[in-house]
């Protein structure tokens, strides 16, 4: 079985909120990082078609800071992506019992950059980011290009990934998917299609 797992609040942390907090202190981060994250551009960052910088200066006026303290914010996420221990684990067990595993995640060219230096890659056979390939999760065909480019067949690829419009997506593929919420119950439910022993 080929295993696909997202990234972001799968195996390492995605915390905006604690990210603004990390480098502005706690007022008010939960509105500032709504403001600077949830927004097209931080999407198209992710996509790789917008730099950080630009997206800085673009932020200025829904954030109310200035175009170098909204970078300061943005350049803290990569260091902020740790690896989750227990996921860390899983991984390895998974790849113990002989499954392939790929990793499928919505992330900037920074963010990966960073992440590429974790030792957990050891057991990862291959993975595909939107920033390098200019194509996004849920739409089809990151997920056809991630088929296509490790000989994979629908049919025997799990995708675990915690929002349920990308596990949707992969269905609709032929894919298996599993909506992930923490690692005891990713791995529960392991066990229970028989990829795990109990």
């Amino acid at each position: 079985m080929a295993i696909i797992f997202d990234l972001g609040r799968v195996v390492v942390s995605w915390d905006p909120v604690g990210i603004v907090s990390a480098v502005r202190g706690p007022q008010g981060a939960a509105e500032l990082a709504e403001r600077l994250f949830n927004h097209p551009d931080w999407l198209e960052v992710d996509r790789g078609t917008l730099s950080l910088h630009t997206m800085a200066r673009q932020a200025q006026a829904r954030t109310g800071l200035s175009a170098a303290d909204n970078l300061a914010i943005l350049q803290a996420v990569p260091a902020s992506l740790l690896p989750d221990p227990a996921m860390v684990a899983l991984i390895e067990e998974l790849h113990g019992a002989g499954h392939a595993l790929y990793a499928l995640s919505n992330m900037g060219h920074a963010s990966i950059d960073w992440l590429e230096r974790q030792d957990f890659w050891r057991f990862f056979s291959g993975k595909v980011v939107s920033a390098r390939v200019r194509m996004m999760k849920p739409e089809p065909d990151i997920y056809r290009y991630l088929l296509v480019s490790f000989d994979l067949q629908a049919e025997e690829c799990l995708f675990i990934d915690d929002s349920p419009a990308n596990v949707a997506a992969a269905e609709a593929l032929g894919l298996r998917g599993l909506v992930f919420t923490d690692a005891p119950r990713c791995r529960q439910h392991l066990v229970e299609q028989g990829l795990l022993p109990a």
